[in-house]
C-alpha cells in the first residue's frame, strides 16, 4: 500500500510543483496605452469672415511711406489697428510724422474703418501675435481680450 501511495503522490507532486513554476510565476499583463485619436491639422488660412484683402491693402499702403520699415495690420469689427516697425535712425518727433502720414493714407483708402496706428514696440509685438493668430487660421474673436487691451492703450488717432 505504501508504494501504491508513493506512486501516486511523486507524480501529483510533480504535476503540483510544475503548474506553479509555469503557470503561477508569470508577470502579470497589463493592458497597452491607448494611443491617442490622430487631431486634424488646423487650417492655415485665415478664418472664413475676417477681411483679410483690408488687412493687406492696409499693410501696403503703409509701407509706402517714407520711415516706415515693415508694418502689420489687424481688422477687428469697423477697426483697423496699424502696428509700424520705423526705421530705427527716426527722431521722435519724426515718428509722430510718419504715423500720423499712415494715419492719412490708411484712412483715405479704407474711409469706413475707425483707423488706429502706433510704433510703440510692445503694442507693434501684440498687433503681430493677433496678425499671425488670425493668419493661422484661429478667429479674431478669439483674440478679444487681446484686442480690447490693444484698443485701451492706444487713442484713436482719426481726422
Amino acid at each position: 500500500m505504501k508504494d501504491i501511495n508513493k506512486l501516486i503522490l511523486l507524480p501529483m507532486t510533480v504535476l503540483l510543483g510544475a503548474s506553479l513554476v509555469f503557470g503561477g510565476c508569470t508577470a502579470a499583463k497589463k493592458p497597452e496605452p491607448t494611443t491617442p485619436a490622430p487631431t486634424t491639422p488646423r487650417a492655415t488660412t485665415p478664418a472664413p469672415g475676417y477681411p483679410r484683402e483690408v488687412a493687406d491693402r492696409t499693410v501696403s499702403e503703409a509701407n509706402k511711406v517714407n520711415g516706415v520699415r515693415g508694418c502689420t495690420a489687424v481688422v477687428s469689427g469697423k477697426n483697423i489697428y496699424v502696428g509700424l516697425d520705423l526705421n530705427s535712425n527716426l527722431e521722435k518727433n519724426k515718428s509722430v510724422a510718419v504715423e500720423k502720414e499712415v494715419l492719412d493714407r490708411v484712412k483715405k483708402k479704407e474711409g469706413n474703418y475707425m483707423v488706429t496706428v502706433s510704433s510703440d514696440v510692445d503694442t507693434v509685438t501684440r498687433i503681430k501675435k493677433v496678425s499671425q493668430g488670425v493668419a493661422a487660421g484661429k478667429p479674431i474673436e478669439s483674440f478679444d481680450q487681446e484686442m480690447r487691451d490693444i484698443g485701451n492703450r492706444l487713442q484713436p488717432k482719426t481726422k
